[in-house]
């Protein structure tokens, strides 16, 4: 790396010295919580493994509870344990220290991550957009990503896309500290904030506001959304991450075809804001946007990583000063936990 300092702004909080010192000596202090095995009353050997959401339990992690739920995962061999995550939940740490196997990110933040020395690999991309947006009420005159130049968007403090999008586009505009709510948006016409597709232009649109959506993804900034995990884990433990893998994407296709009842009434059960309603809602904005399932006309499909997308977002990354260099893909990302199957199809996608 170079020694030029990088700006405090684009950088994420840094580790407290408790997890610095728990990640120096991780392999001796008794940080790290390893899978352990129990045995079922017919003999066979499940091992525990946790997957801690981003976010409370929600459509976006659907795949995840109906692989649970329908028993994939105790079909590959493992005790699934899946963990709720909200606003104050740190993920990164609770990875990288042990605590937990595996979490949600996007590749982006994993190359940050990675950057900061955090010892993290992104094993299975489960969304090839990210539903991350921007909505603005219906008649809002901004319409291309150039429109946005001189306006103010509600944002979450360090978000890459705010970075890039305005040197991707040479425009500039004024970043509001995310809230958390719609509040000010539904009072102000011009009032312009961040949204996840899959969840605000519901609840908008149930206040009787007309509003529409800017995908990110669709401003050629597109990093994926992945599980990651310890890279130790992986590399200790790499049957139980294939086998994570292969239950989830199972899971996922599943839960997108067929929507399966008991599954979503397990989202309704775990998550009171949750409604029927909200949950066909995002299910809807899923498959119409594609998230999941890519698109085919480009390539993309479920579990797909590009080395060329992800060298594109990095190269971004680098503009904007929040990467000094590249990195290797490998350091961050890696495909080799995938069923044999979709190894092959992917590296057949990246030829072309």
């Amino acid at each position: 790396m170079s020694p030029r300092s990088k700006p405090t702004i684009r950088r994420l909080p840094a580790l407290s010295l408790g997890i610095l010192l728990c990640l120096s000596v991780l392999h001796f202090s008794g940080c790290r919580q390893n899978p352990q095995a129990t045995t079922t009353k017919d003999g066979r050997t499940l091992h525990k493994v946790i997957l801690q959401t981003d976010w409370y339990a929600q459509p976006e992690h659907g795949g995840f509870y109906n692989a649970l739920i329908k028993g994939f995962y105790e079909e590959e061999g493992l005790d699934m344990e899946i963990r709720q995550g909200g606003p104050a939940s740190v993920s990164t740490e609770r990875v990288a220290t042990g605590k937990v196997h595996f979490s949600l990110s996007s590749t982006d933040q994993i190359m940050i991550f990675v950057d900061q020395g955090l010892p993290l690999i992104a094993v299975y991309a489960y969304m090839q957009k990210s539903p991350q947006a921007i909505l603005l009420h219906q008649d809002n005159p901004v319409n291309t990503w150039q429109d946005l130049d001189g306006k103010s968007i509600m944002a979450a403090p360090g978000g890459s896309w705010t970075k890039v999008l305005p040197k991707k586009f040479g425009i500039q505009f004024a970043n509001i500290p995310l809230d958390m709510g719609m509040g000010r948006f539904l009072t102000d016409k011009d009032f312009i904030q961040q949204c996840f597709i899959t969840n605000e232009p519901y609840f908008i649109a149930r206040k009787g506001v007309q509003a529409k959506t800017m995908l990110i993804a669709d401003s050629g900034f597109d990093p994926y959304r992945v599980v990651f995990t310890d890279y130790r884990f992986a590399r200790e433990y790499p049957e139980l991450v294939s086998a994570f893998v292969a239950a989830s994407i199972r899971g996922w296709l599943d839960y997108l075809e067929n929507t399966p009842a008991e599954t979503n009434a397990e989202l309704l059960r775990l998550n009171p804001a949750n409604t029927s309603d909200f949950v066909n809602f995002a299910i809807g904005a899923m498959r119409e946007h594609q998230l999941v399932s890519g698109d085919p006309e480009k390539k993309e499909f479920h579990a797909r990583v590009s080395r060329h997308r992800l060298r594109t977002n990095m190269s971004d990354l680098i503009n904007i000063g929040i990467l000094d260099e590249p990195l290797s893909v490998e350091s961050f990302c890696t495909t080799k936990f995938l069923p044999p199957d979709l190894q092959i199809a992917v590296a057949r996608a990246d030829e072309n």
